[in-house]
């Protein structure tokens, strides 16, 4: 009984037995691209294609091209406002109209655009991996330009949105959630993990909200408000065990290497670019 048990779960995991003992046939093997099928794709150009993998711009750069800090030099009010003493992990990207206030930490892979309007990061802030942050193209209101403000000793969770809101001081946003256009954090109030602000929604001081929507679920307790200041000034101490770590300026070694006239990287011009293929 065993041994039929095995044979069958072999068959299962082989396939059906192809005639005349013969190695079945997957249905859709998948091949990597021929040389001819490259060459009558992309011309003099197919060298730059991986045969292996399907076609793509391959890049191999020594130097990484992140830029940590992006200015719009045509705009001087969309310079980026940093202060010394604030963290910024090498991963994070914060380009535009933008402020980050003392003692505040960036964390990795944090996105922050002012690309229109303001986005204010308040002091002993801090925003954590992978949260975005934006504005919004245009005025919400008369009363509402579309800018993003934090107040001071916010703490916002892990993978968060914000987008043209208001958070006031001393306030804690969940892990996961979305502040949508025109909502609002008063003082000393907690957003619970994985919420949704709704458009225009204000959370009045000392209260906690959760849930999608958001809604009330009680008033905080006089150890929970403390507790937000706390947790803000313990990742500034965290933030300076990390920024201690770096050496060197990150995202800019690649400015480096083209001084000393190293490619970094390639571009592949469109058949219709009469440029010939130069390095960057």
């Amino acid at each position: 009984e065993m041994l039929r048990v095995a044979r069958r779960v072999l068959r299962r995991s082989n396939g059906p037995a192809a005639p005349g003992g013969q190695k079945p046939q997957l249905l859709n093997p998948t091949k990597p691209p021929q040389k001819q099928e490259l060459e009558s794709k992309y011309g003099k150009y197919a060298k730059y294609f991986e045969k292996e993998l399907p076609p793509h711009i391959k890049y191999q750069d020594v130097y990484d091209k992140h830029r940590t800090i992006i200015d719009f030099s045509e705009v001087d009010q969309y310079h980026t406002k940093i202060a010394n003493d604030s963290f910024i992990a090498p991963s994070a990207t914060i380009s535009g109209n933008v402020e980050v206030w003392d003692r505040s930490s960036i964390w990795y892979n944090v996105v922050i655009r002012g690309d229109t309007n303001l986005i204010r990061i308040g002091s002993w802030t801090n925003i954590q991996d992978r949260t975005v942050i934006t504005e919004a193209f245009q005025p919400l209101h008369e009363d509402h330009d579309g800018s993003t403000i934090v107040g001071h000793w916010v703490t916002v969770g892990h993978g968060c949105q914000l987008r043209a809101c208001t958070i006031e001081d001393e306030c804690i946003v969940g892990m996961n959630s979305i502040l949508s256009e025109g909502s609002y954090m008063e003082k000393n109030t907690i957003l619970g993990a994985g919420s949704v602000l709704m458009p225009g929604v204000r959370v009045p001081s000392g209260e906690l909200w959760a849930g999608n929507p958001a809604r009330f679920i009680r008033k905080l307790t006089h150890a929970e408000i403390e507790s937000i200041v706390e947790s803000a000034e313990n990742y500034y101490r965290v933030s300076l065990e990390h920024a201690e770590e770096y050496f060197l300026p990150v995202g800019t070694a690649y400015q480096e290497a083209e001084k000393r006239g190293i490619p970094v990287g390639f571009k592949i011009p469109m058949p219709e670019d009469p440029e010939p293929l130069e390095h960057q």
